[in-house]
């Protein structure tokens, strides 16, 4: 256990006092997309829409699950590389999708 940098409690302190404590868009604040925008054209000179070309999510699985949803569903089969996470081959077979285990090895 370790306490929250400082920087941290001073932003949820001002956030508690701006009354900026609901929920906010499922792809991220607007403020948030941007900045991210910005960063990926300074460190590696990408262009990116914030508002049309980038998501924010709350972890790894939960982007892989939704982006699963959007585009898979019955008949589909989803190739699935191993070794892999033991929930998305069960990710795919919740859309109704057939997950295809893909064995792989390191060469």
């Amino acid at each position: 256990n370790f306490p929250p940098p400082q920087a941290v409690l001073d932003a949820a302190s001002r956030a508690i006092v701006d009354c900026d404590t609901r929920y906010t868009a499922v792809s991220g604040t607007a403020a948030l997309r941007e900045a991210i925008a910005d960063d990926l054209k300074r460190r590696k000179n990408l262009d990116h829409n914030p508002q049309t070309e980038i998501v924010v999510g709350n972890g790894a699985k939960q982007c892989v699950y939704q982006g699963v949803l959007a585009t898979c569903g019955p008949l589909d089969s989803v190739i699935v590389p191993a070794p892999y996470w033991p929930s998305y081959p069960e990710m795919v077979s919740l859309t109704g999708a057939t997950p295809i285990i893909l064995e792989t090895k390191e060469e």
